[in-house]
């Protein structure tokens, strides 16, 4: 790997097996921290390093090291506008493995929750979006409303609605039946509502 994933050569195809395990055994005590001098660079501040990490298959406990000490860089972009959560999604990062912190991070940046990262993203149920659709009960926005049932502020779409709309992250199907049996009512008031305009249009056109 070249370019800019190579990170100044840390990341390169020419590296052997045996170089990959030295900087992975010195990844606290010497990687790390020259990665934060570099980052104190004009040309270093909008380095990919959370993309070089999960697109090098980076061991899980360095991908978790990395996001919690370069947390600000949740929102760098590569040269093809990609963000780390992009290439998490891409590589099917395992939820175990460093999709939570990111996920918990991008959240924090963003000022929203878990779930709407997870939803918005096309994270998988399975991988993510049932753990942060579990704890969304304990989340209540105004007088006990659940926050599966509110507008997202962004789009002014329902969560079950957000997991369908396929953007560049694409869709799980999963999460939209989970969100959809979760909200029966919600689901049930949209399609009374559809019925009602379908038939308003059949009169206007008789």
């Amino acid at each position: 790997v070249e370019g800019e994933y190579g990170i100044g050569g840390l990341f390169s195809s020419s590296s052997n097996q045996e170089v990959q395990c030295k900087i992975y055994k010195n990844w606290d005590s010497i990687v790390l921290p020259v990665l934060e001098q570099v980052m104190t660079l004009p040309h270093g501040r909008h380095l990919p390093i959370l993309q070089a990490v999960i697109d090098n298959k980076t061991p899980p406990v360095l991908i978790k090291k990395t996001i919690h000490g370069f947390a600000e860089t949740i929102n760098t972009v590569d040269s093809h506008g990609r963000y780390p959560i992009d290439l998490a999604v891409h590589h099917k990062l395992a939820w175990g493995d460093g999709m939570k912190e990111i996920v918990e991070a991008l959240a924090f940046a963003q000022q929203t929750t878990t779930f709407h990262v997870c939803i918005k993203h096309g994270i998988q149920w399975e991988n993510g979006t049932k753990e942060a659709f579990a704890v969304r009960v304990s989340i209540r926005v105004g007088v006990g409303v659940d926050i599966a049932e509110r507008e997202d502020v962004s789009t002014g779409l329902y969560p079950f609605m957000v997991a369908a709309v396929e953007e560049s992250y694409g869709y799980d199907l999963d999460s939209i039946f989970h969100l959809i049996k979760a909200t029966p009512r919600l689901v049930k008031h949209f399609g009374r509502n559809c019925g009602v305009d379908q038939c308003s249009r059949k009169r206007k056109r008789s």
